[in-house]
């Protein structure tokens, strides 16, 4: 259970909390199980294979845990349950003891997103903060069970929830490096489909307080067909040596004044020394991912490799099937030295919008 009742972020947060960088030690990854049959219904089989690679390579390097509501009686035929999840990992060459699942209903399977965004108090102790979630902008109700995530995973996890729901936010508009910077977007926070009535200047206030960070770097517009309005982790990352990875793209890609902005306003952008970034571009595929027929139309889906998730002792790439995949690859090697790069096929995840760090949700590991 939750060690205290959920509290209002307040003024002494930046100094009693913050949320680690993701390369710093984790304990686990969370994920949502894609139980439902009308989840990916037109790519079933595909999508449940795809769910189970990605649980099984994060498997081999630490624990996994995964929300996995348990059926009904009256379940339509083709739910996959726990013991289907387990069975589908296992045969994946996942490490099964290094799994566990949860009985937590949800409506949609994105845990970065809708999931608790898991911090440290003062005394390293695990908090969950827990903001209000809307799906995108109220983009595909239901979003109740969803909007509740954060709560119970905040509960599963022994972790003390942090109420920051006087904003609507996902997990992935924000990215952290651990030292007080975040960076975020405009397209996303201060969109009137989330927050009609807050200022930038009022966002940033609270962001900071809620999430115990001294600086925020606000980006401009995201990818093209993004269904989240522009997301960071498909635009910039932060990384160990201080450097920010960067999405990039060729003029001809209905996603280049975007990323060109965002380029411009990162290069131009001061560190906590009071030096500039050092920039690492990181281009998105070479070919675009179109979804044939989707909703009626063809459909450029919104493809990054910065999308990716770092987990103890790897990182874990979005991967394509396209020659810039060994490309990224390459950038990301050298942007995380030491780390195995681990590439996992997200084109049927992408087919619903998002990949790997959308999916997923690191809970730092705590002493306490």
């Amino acid at each position: 259970m939750s060690k205290t009742p959920a509290k209002e972020a307040d003024c002494h947060s930046a100094r009693s909390r913050r949320v680690p960088a993701e390369w710093e030690r984790q304990s686990a990854v969370w994920m949502t199980w894609p139980c439902k049959p009308d989840w990916w219904a037109s790519a079933r089989e595909e999508s449940l294979e795809s769910f189970a690679r990605l649980a099984a390579v994060i498997s081999r390097y630490e624990k996994v845990k995964i929300n996995c509501a348990e059926p009904s009686k009256n379940c339509a035929a083709g739910y996959s349950d726990s013991r289907d999840a387990a069975i589908r990992i296992g045969e994946a060459g996942g490490n099964i003891a290094n799994v566990e699942f949860y009985d937590i209903p949800t409506n949609d399977v994105w845990c970065r997103d809708s999931g608790a965004v898991f911090a440290l108090s003062c005394d390293n102790a695990l908090l969950a903060l827990d903001f209000k979630y809307n799906s995108w902008g109220g983009k595909f109700p239901p979003w109740e069970l969803d909007d509740a995530l954060a709560a119970k995973m905040a509960k599963a996890a022994s972790a003390e929830t942090v109420d920051c729901r006087k904003i609507v936010c996902e997990g992935g508009a924000l990215e952290f490096d651990g030292e007080g910077a975040l960076l975020t977007t405009e397209c996303v926070i201060l969109n009137k489909n989330r927050n009609p009535n807050i200022s930038k200047a009022e966002a940033e206030f609270f962001l900071k307080e809620a999430c115990g960070v001294s600086n925020v770097i606000w980006l401009r517009d995201g990818l093209f067909g993004d269904d989240t309005d522009g997301h960071i982790d498909n635009l910039a990352r932060f990384t160990p040596s201080g450097k920010i990875l960067a999405a990039t793209c060729e003029p001809s890609n209905a996603s280049h004044a975007n990323l060109r902005e965002n380029l411009e306003i990162l290069k131009n952008t001061a560190n906590s020394q009071g030096h500039p970034y050092e920039i690492l571009e990181l281009p998105v595929p070479s070919e675009p991912i179109i979804a044939k027929g989707y909703n009626g139309e063809d459909r450029i889906l919104p493809a990054s490799y910065a999308n990716y998730l770092i987990v103890n002792g790897a990182v874990i790439m979005p991967a394509y099937m396209q020659k810039s995949d060994a490309i990224a690859a390459e950038i990301l090697q050298g942007a995380f030295h030491g780390r195995e790069i681990v590439p996992v096929d997200c084109r049927v995840f992408l087919m619903e919008g998002g990949a790997i760090h959308c999916l997923t949700q690191q809970e730092p590991a705590s002493d306490k």
